[in-house]
């Protein structure tokens, strides 16, 4: 039974070995390289660098246009994440109660989020092209407003790139909450119907109490995502105008890859960055832990 057990072992460590291999080189190498830099003052230009320590922390804190790119992204996040989740919570319910066509229905809302991110912004672009025969021109030029250069105002570069990751954050938002509906056993509903529990007040007092894991989980991992946003910033704005639409990673890559090509400042950024999604998920475990050790005392 040993040297059965021994070659199932052998086996399945054949199997796993090449995901470990690219793990190791692409995700876990490159990340320590990435916090050694964050150390130095290296840059793209030059094979010479020398340790710095937290200075470039410390450059990072007094950085102006770093703070005007976390403000960005935090507006980005509270236009994305609130609007996302409620539609996408909306859609799903809708969905869930279609009778005819519901496979057609659940299809094309789905749509969004298998379509690729840069080939849509790239549409976008051209809906809101700033010429008066512009998609967003024509349609609000039906009210009498005259055209609106979208992408080249300070004032609405940002909600147009916040639209295009909300329309797709909205589509993953259903596909999740989705699930979380399906895996709600039927037969609570009908001791609620049995209860004369109906309508807003099952909504509200048993299905969003039952979908509250689904809803920390969404609302943590779609923050993770919008504090990452990159494509839809470099495809539509490239950080413009004035950088109103920088977020921290286009930041980043500026610093690091364009203008003083300063890769060890942009290191520690991304370093600090990945400090904060680490916090954000922790606090997400943490109350998503507290929330089923409530539910399981209060069964």
């Amino acid at each position: 039974m040993s040297g059965v057990g021994g070659r199932v072992g052998w086996r399945v460590g054949a199997l796993l070995a090449p995901a470990f291999v690219g793990l190791g080189v692409f995700v876990i190498g490159p990340a320590l390289v990435s916090a050694f830099i964050a150390g130095t003052d290296k840059t793209l230009t030059g094979p010479h660098f020398g340790w710095v320590g937290a200075a470039n922390a410390r450059t990072a804190f007094s950085d102006a246009d770093l703070g005007g790119a976390v403000r960005n992204t935090l507006v980005y996040c509270l236009i994305t994440v609130i609007p996302a989740v409620a539609i996408g919570l909306a859609l799903a319910l809708a969905a869930e109660r279609v009778a005819h066509g519901r496979a057609l229905v659940r299809f094309a809302l789905f749509l969004p989020v298998s379509a690729n991110i840069v080939a849509m912004a790239v549409v976008f672009a051209y809906m809101f092209d700033s010429s008066p025969d512009g998609f967003a021109n024509t349609v609000v030029g039906l009210f009498g407003v005259a055209p609106v250069d979208w992408l080249g105002d300070t004032s609405t570069a940002l909600p147009v790139v916040a639209l295009v990751g909300g329309w797709r954050l909205t589509s993953f938002v259903f596909i999740v909450y989705l699930a979380g509906l399906t895996a709600i056993p039927r037969s609570v509903y009908e001791a609620a119907d049995v209860d004369g529990i109906r309508g807003f007040a099952r909504l509200r007092h048993i299905t969003l109490p039952l979908l509250a894991p689904t809803t920390i989980f969404l609302g943590v991992f779609v923050t993770i995502l919008t504090l990452q946003t990159f494509e839809t910033v470099a495809v539509l704005t490239k950080g413009g105008p004035l950088d109103s639409s920088t977020t921290i990673i286009y930041y980043i890559y500026e610093v690091g890859f364009t203008g003083s090509f300063r890769i060890g400042y942009a290191s520690m950024i991304a370093l600090l960055l990945l400090v904060v999604i680490v916090a954000l998920g922790a606090g997400g475990a943490l109350l998503g832990r507290r929330i089923r050790r409530a539910r399981e005392a209060a069964a």
